[in-house]
């Protein structure tokens, strides 16, 4: 048969949850760059949007989605010249602006191509 647990024995230390120490200027600092890095990769996808509808209007569909590609690979590079520095932001982040860039300037590409704006 099972001993009974005395009171004693039962009680235990209580756990006190003691917050972690907070870096506001950490906070804001990643904040900032996470925006302007929102802000740059959202004048970049508008303007090789355009730029897509562009060529694909006028050259061929194949030199559009080239240029809208190739709008990726400018995004990445150019970072630095903004005065964006990628090391300070998460990779959720980066890759966020990489789906923005895809589907903000996929929009504008077809919003061009159709009828009003030709």
């Amino acid at each position: 048969m099972a001993r009974k647990k005395r009171k004693d024995e039962e009680a235990e230390e209580k756990y006190e949850w003691v917050p972690p120490e907070f870096d506001e200027k950490a906070f804001l600092k990643k904040d900032i760059v996470g925006t302007k890095a929102l802000m740059y990769t959202t004048i970049v996808a508008v303007a090789f949007g355009a730029v897509s509808a562009a060529l694909g209007n006028t050259v061929g569909s194949l030199f559009g989605f080239v240029s809208y590609i190739a709008g990726v690979i400018f995004l990445n590079y150019t970072f630095k010249y903004a005065r964006i520095r990628t090391e300070d932001m998460d990779k959720k982040t980066v890759i966020g602006n990489v789906a923005l860039y895809l589907l903000l300037a996929l929009g504008i590409w077809i919003l061009f191509i159709n009828r009003p704006f030709i």
